[in-house]
Parts: structure tokens; C-alpha cells; sequence
């Protein structure tokens, strides 16, 4: 895992001098300039949370002019497991992975985390060190809000505290799912499980099925149900078997019978809630 960027809340890394580029990087560079130019609207971020949102606009201009925000590229890590929590974040563009890892570097992944997400806000009030690796999956940008200034928000606003405990109920429930799956299910259920979930997220409906992209490696998929690469290999191919799932070469899956897909995995009660958009992804594309 990278780590070109750690520790608790700082100000965003400055730009340095570049000679001749090639096209490629060029590109990258420009894109980096251009996100750096750009100013987020910090109230429009803050309404997207479960935290905040609820709150009115006098108290999230107050909030707001607290947070600092600090831009990430993909790789980069926010915050490590190993370091003292020192405030609390919210995803205002881009997407984290949050992970554990072993002492051999192995990772699990806990949660995906995308705009309107608040991240480690557990240390805030317990103290201690962060409770995950939090690492940009792709370009990024946070808000940062200093523990202390969370501590006199939450003491001059009792409203915020429920949210707090609002929030915080949902990730122990998440939580408590994420245990239940890796103890009780075995590979092939939790890779079905993962499958049912990124069909709902964006697969679409064709006559065969549902079709959905594999946009991550064997590896990461591996860290995402809590198992190795080669094991998620030889899953694929027993759902495929089983005629669960349809290979398309590596990337492309054809759910047949999204039911009968969950109904295997365990996540039936999910299935009602299942939204397939219009088309793939554009980065398939």
C-alpha cells in the first residue's frame, strides 16, 4: 500500500515545479491544477451527511468556516490505523477504501466510503488511534474538522449528538453485517454476496440478465470479501458453474436470475431494493 500521505488533519500538498512533461502526465498535471483552482461549496458538502445535514443553514456556515479541506490522488493514504485520531473527515468528492491490515500487509476491506460519508468519527469521542487505513481510490477531496471543535459543536448543540448516535448506530450496524458475512458464509456466498451488491450499485438489465462490470482485480475483490486471489478465481468459476453468474471474458458478468443470486448469498431481503441504471460505467466505456 501507498502511504504519500499521512497523519491527521493538514493542509492539501503543494504543487511542485514540473520540467517537460509527456502528454500523459501532462494531462494528469492539468487535471490536478484544475481540481486546485476549484473551491467546493463546503454547505452544499455538509448537507449530504447524516451528520450534518439536518441542521440549519446559521449552524452550517458555523461549521463550515471550521473545516479545512485537503485533496487526495488515488493511492493516497488519509489517515493510518497507526496514528493518533486528531478529527473527523467528510468524503466531499471521490472514493475511500476503508481497510485493516495484517502483519503481513493483507488487507480487509471494512467499507467503501463515497461523497457525504464521515470518516473516523468513533476516535473523536473515545480518543485513541484511528480505527482503519483510509486510502483514495481515486482523486479526492475532505473535509477537516478538529476534534476539539467537534467537542464544542456537540456541547453547544444537542441536536448534532443525536446525529452522532444516529450515525454512529448505522456503522455498528454495518459492522455487525460485515461479521456475520465473513464468519457464517463461506467464498462463494460472500463473492455472490458482493456481486448481488455491485449489480445493484450499476448493473444494467440486457436479455440475458443482469450485466455488470468487474472494475476492481482479483486482488482487490479478494480484500473485499476476506479471502485470496486465487480463491475468488476458482469462486467465479464454481458460480459459473452453477450457473449463478455468466464469465464474459474477465470483466463482464451476466446474472441470470438476480433471486436466485441472492437467495445463495443470503441478501434476499436486499433484493426489493435492487436499481439497475441505464448503462455501464465510463470508465468500461
Amino acid at each position: 500500500m501507498q502511504n504519500h500521505a499521512r497523519g491527521g488533519i493538514s493542509s492539501p500538498v503543494p504543487v511542485l515545479p514540473i520540467g517537460k512533461l509527456s502528454p500523459p502526465d501532462e494531462h494528469l498535471t492539468r487535471m490536478a491544477e484544475a481540481r486546485a483552482l476549484k473551491t467546493i461549496d463546503k454547505i452544499a458538502v455538509l448537507r449530504k451527511t447524516g451528520l450534518f445535514g439536518n441542521l440549519n443553514d446559521e449552524l452550517l456556515r458555523k461549521i463550515g468556516s471550521l473545516a479545512s479541506t485537503r485533496q487526495l490522488t488515488r493511492g493516497q493514504v488519509l489517515f493510518s490505523e497507526h496514528e493518533e485520531g486528531s478529527g473527523l473527515y467528510v468524503v466531499a468528492e471521490g472514493e475511500f477504501r476503508s481497510v485493516r491490515q495484517d502483519v503481513e500487509g493483507r488487507e480487509q476491506v471494512l467499507s467503501t466510503e463515497r461523497p457525504g460519508a464521515v470518516l473516523a468519527l468513533a476516535p473523536v469521542f473515545n480518543g485513541g488511534k484511528f480505527y482503519s487505513t483510509m486510502v483514495a481510490d481515486v482523486a479526492s477531496e475532505v473535509l477537516c474538522i478538529q476534534t476539539r471543535d467537534v467537542h464544542e459543536l456537540c456541547q453547544q448543540h444537542a441536536e448534532l449528538l443525536w446525529n452522532v448516535a444516529r450515525v454512529m448506530s448505522h456503522r455498528v450496524r454495518h459492522y455487525a453485517e460485515l461479521i456475520e458475512t465473513l464468519a457464517l458464509r463461506n467464498v462463494d456466498q460472500r463473492l455472490a454476496r458482493y456481486l448481488f451488491i455491485i449489480a445493484r450499485e450499476r448493473g444494467i438489465q440486457v436479455e440475458a440478465g443482469c450485466l455488470v462490470e468487474l472494475t476492481l482485480t482479483r486482488a482487490e475483490i479478494a480484500s473485499r470479501v476476506g479471502s485470496a486471489r486465487e480463491v475468488v478465481s476458482r469462486a467465479l468459476a464454481h458460480l459459473q458453474k452453477e450457473a449463478l453468474i455468466e464469465m464474459q471474458g474477465r470483466r463482464l458478468v451476466t446474472i441470470p436470475d438476480m433471486h436466485r443470486l441472492a437467495t445463495f448469498a443470503g441478501v434476499e431481503r436486499q433484493l426489493a431494493a435492487a436499481k439497475l441504471p441505464p448503462d455501464l460505467s465510463s470508465e468500461f466505456a
